[in-house]
Parts: C-alpha cells; sequence; structure tokens
C-alpha cells in the first residue's frame, strides 16, 4: 500500500471554512513636514537722482542739424561740470535723426530735419536739482526731467533677504524646541516680495514731490521712505524625538 503525501498551503482549518493569514508589510516611517515664514522690512529713501535732458536741432541738412546739436551738448556738459557734476555721472543715453515733413502735403516732403541728443545726469547733491535743470535749460533743453533712485539697490535686497532668512530659522527652532521635534533638512524655499521698490528702479513719482527738512531748516528733495519688503517660507523635514 502506498501512501501520498501532499503538501498544501498555510491554511487555518474551522470546520469546512478556510482562512488565509496573511501578515502585511511593515510601514515606512513618515517624519513630517514644518513650513515657517520670516518676514523683513528695511525703509529705504533715494540717494541720487538722474536728470534727463534733450537737446535738438533742425536744419534743412542733416548733416547741419547733427553739427548744431553737437555744440548744445558740448554747452550742456560744459555748465554740468561747472556745477560740479563728474564725467562719470553724465552719459549719452539716446541719439536720433529723422525728417521732418511738410504739414498737409501730399506727396511727403521733408521740410527739417531734427537731431536729437539726451543727456542723463546723476546727482547726489539735491539741493543741486535746481541750478542744474536751469544750466539744461540755459544750453538749448527742450525736455527735462527727473527720477530719484537708490544706487545700492541690489546690496539692500540682499540684506532684507537675510533678515527674513534669520526670521524664519528662527522661528522653526522655537517652534521645534516648544514641540519637542527635531528639525531636518530643508526641502523647500520660497519669496513673496512686498513694496513697490523691490522690482523697480525709481521710485514712485508720488514720493517724488519736496519734504520740509526741519533740521537744515531748507527743502529736501527725494520724496517719502518706500518700503522693501520679502517674505521667505521655509519648508522642513522632521523627526520625532527618542
Amino acid at each position: 500500500m502506498t501512501k501520498t503525501i501532499m503538501f498544501l498551503p498555510l491554511l487555518a482549518t474551522l470546520g469546512c471554512h478556510e482562512r488565509v493569514i496573511a501578515v502585511a508589510p511593515p510601514v515606512p516611517e513618515n517624519p513630517g513636514l514644518m513650513t515657517v515664514t520670516g518676514s523683513a522690512t528695511l525703509e529705504v529713501s533715494p540717494d541720487c537722482a538722474d536728470l534727463t535732458m534733450t537737446l535738438s536741432a533742425d536744419n534743412t541738412r542733416p548733416g547741419a542739424a547733427t553739427a548744431a546739436v553737437d555744440n548744445k551738448e558740448q554747452a550742456l556738459i560744459a555748465a554740468l561740470t561747472k556745477q560740479g557734476v563728474l564725467p562719470k555721472d553724465m552719459k549719452l543715453s539716446l541719439v536720433t535723426l529723422e525728417p521732418v515733413y511738410e504739414p498737409n502735403l501730399y506727396p511727403l516732403k521733408v521740410n527739417t530735419y531734427r537731431a536729437q541728443i539726451t543727456v542723463t545726469a546723476t546727482t547726489r547733491d539735491f539741493a543741486k536739482i535746481s541750478a542744474l535743470m536751469e544750466a539744461g535749460a540755459d544750453a538749448g533743453a527742450s525736455q527735462l526731467s527727473s527720477a530719484f533712485r537708490r544706487s545700492d539697490l541690489p546690496e539692500l535686497k540682499k540684506k532684507v533677504r537675510d533678515m527674513a532668512l534669520a526670521a524664519a530659522k528662527d522661528k522653526a527652532k522655537q517652534t521645534a524646541t516648544a514641540l519637542g521635534i527635531d528639525l531636518g533638512r530643508v526641502i523647500a524655499v520660497s519669496e513673496n516680495t512686498g513694496g513697490s521698490m523691490w522690482n523697480a528702479t525709481y521710485f514712485p513719482q508720488v514720493a517724488n514731490a519736496a519734504e520740509r527738512n526741519d533740521v537744515q531748516g531748507g527743502t529736501a528733495l527725494g520724496g517719502t521712505m518706500q518700503a522693501l519688503s520679502l517674505d521667505v517660507s521655509v519648508g522642513y523635514q522632521l523627526t520625532t524625538k527618542g
């Protein structure tokens, strides 16, 4: 007589019912996340002004128009130099030469040629702005304008970012200590700018009004201070203590 031996899967038999016994795989530990935001604001005021002056000259010959406006440019540069503007603070920003047509005439007919030169002068002494504008007008400038800016704005942005990051880091440490958790690695960083100056070169025109300076007893140009603000959000991976 031959015996047959059969190997069956692991089953738990209970009467007529069979139940499979299975073991679930271990669940990996999720350390958790924490995001904190640090904010920083720095009030800044303009430290220099760019004065833009446009010179123009008309002549029936283009070469003569160009020569005439060149003479005006030399006179303007001499006048600005006399007012204390350094050569490095003067730049030629635009040169144009275009025909001026007879009005109400067809076909078009050139009347004269107009040459224009735009000179930008930078000053850090706001008290000299009026004198510099007058010098431009005396030299024949047909258009004059001023705009105020901060010459070290990139460095100030870095300072504000460092301040915001330091605030976020300090907040994260304080929160982790209070909750009894450990800060892990940084997994995300984002920032949100604020104020009108972060993405601007010049101060808002509304801030360019003259303000009374009671300390010096005079009038100071440049306008009110503007906020340079930044919010930085930092995401940390967390682990429990122990």
